[in-house]
């Protein structure tokens, strides 16, 4: 880990290759792994599908969560805008705050928001979302 700071996590900028146990992020308490962001993903992808898939701020999320998927299998994806980003970010906001039912599926869903948000602004740090 060399990058410290950064919502509170150091990030890896070293990683060549995505291997599930691969940390991505940590802090003195936690270590996020690419299995950790993998999974958040596919949960909150999961939301938008039963959600408003056909929303259009939801198809781009849906998009840009695809991307980071597809960074995270080792693929190179096209750079999702810096819009697009801002319009997912937003999207991980209103699903961590409008969609849960209970308080557990409330922390769930910000846990998760935040995991994607990291992976977010983490790999695109200079990019201003």
């Amino acid at each position: 880990m060399n990058e410290p700071g950064f919502m509170g996590y150091k990030i890896n900028k070293n990683v060549k290759h995505f291997l599930p146990n691969t940390v991505l992020f940590s802090n003195e308490n936690e270590r996020i792994t690419v299995a950790m962001i993998k999974n958040a993903l596919d949960y909150i992808l999961g939301i938008i599908a039963t959600r408003s898939p056909l929303v259009e701020p939801y198809k781009t999320a849906k998009t840009v969560f695809g991307a980071l998927k597809m960074i995270l299998e080792n693929k190179n994806p096209s750079k999702p805008s810096k819009t697009d980003m801002k319009t997912t970010v937003d999207v991980l906001k209103e699903i961590a705050d409008l969609s849960a039912k209970s308080e557990l599926e409330k922390e769930q869903n910000a846990r998760y928001a935040f995991l994607c948000k990291l992976m977010i602004e983490g790999l695109f740090k200079n990019e201003q979302v």
